[in-house]
């Protein structure tokens, strides 16, 4: 009976050790101590250097395992999983302390400051560059002569006959429209992927219903996540512009248009749908 229950602890005993016992490479064990199939926080290390999938790991993997073991003087089951994606896990964890290298930082530290060439450059500066500035900048005779042939009562009379008789006329052409209104137009509605589509817009005036000149037009295509996949500009009252739908694109696309004009400013969309 007492011979029974011995035999019973020791074969539990290595079962929960020997963790490794169904799997011949490292991968799948990994795999299930992951999953929480395998669980060890204190595997035999004697036991396991003599296993198949310790002996079948390359030198580095080996490497690091036995450093685990010995940080620890204990193998634990996660400490295999850190081997396994990093070799050089526990490597560079217990080695970065020790690379503090003041030298290098004590002579950059010596060579920085350099006080003579500083001196020698404000020397420089300050001597020449800034004594002939000064000495060329104040010449009252140009900016005397300037004030002189400013006030001359005939061109400013005739320039200003001038402009009010044709540019203000043209000007008025552009900027009068109290508001603009826009039309968006698409090539195909639906379209397929990979095909090529139109969008146009068109800017005008309401009331003589005339396309506006110098006008800035702003165009933006937005996929139907709500990216935007093509801005345009332009100053004209027509924009049209043509760009390749992709061939992962599916479902409703969105124009949005906008023009403005001596302060005054419209917005419209439109939406296509791809298939």
């Amino acid at each position: 009976m007492i011979g029974t229950i011995v035999l019973f602890n020791n074969n539990s005993i290595y079962a929960m050790q020997a963790i490794w016992r169904d799997f011949d490479n490292m991968k799948d064990l990994v795999a299930a101590i992951r999953s929480g199939e395998k669980n060890d926080n204190n595997i035999n290390w004697e036991k396991f250097q003599d296993s198949d999938i310790y002996q079948n790991e390359d030198k580095d993997s080996k490497e690091c395992l036995q450093l685990a073991h010995k940080i620890g003087n204990n193998l634990g089951d996660y400490e295999i999983v850190h081997c396994f994606r990093n070799e050089n896990y526990f490597k560079i964890k217990y080695t970065e302390p020790e690379t503090p290298e003041p030298q290098p930082e004590t002579n950059a530290s010596l060579n920085v400051p350099e006080p003579q060439p500083e001196t020698n450059a404000s020397l420089n500066v300050l001597e020449v560059p800034e004594t002939n500035a000064s000495l060329n900048v104040p010449e009252p005779q140009p900016e005397t002569n300037a004030s002189l042939n400013v006030p001359e009562p005939q061109p400013e009379t005739n320039a200003s006959l001038n402009v009010l008789e044709v540019p203000e006329t043209n000007a008025s052409e552009i900027v009068t429209p109290s508001s603009i209104d826009l039309n968006i137009t698409v090539g195909k509605d639906p379209i397929t992927r990979g095909e090529n589509q139109m969008v146009t817009v068109l800017a005008f005036d309401p009331t003589t219903g005339k396309e506006l000149d110098r006008v800035f037009i702003k165009l933006e295509i937005k996929d139907p996540v709500g990216i935007l996949v093509k801005y345009y500009t332009g100053t004209e009252g027509n924009l049209t512009r043509t760009f390749k739908i992709g061939e992962n694109a599916t479902g409703t696309f969105i124009i949005s248009a906008t023009a403005s004009q001596a302060g005054v400013q419209s917005t419209k969309s439109l939406t296509f749908q791809v298939q």
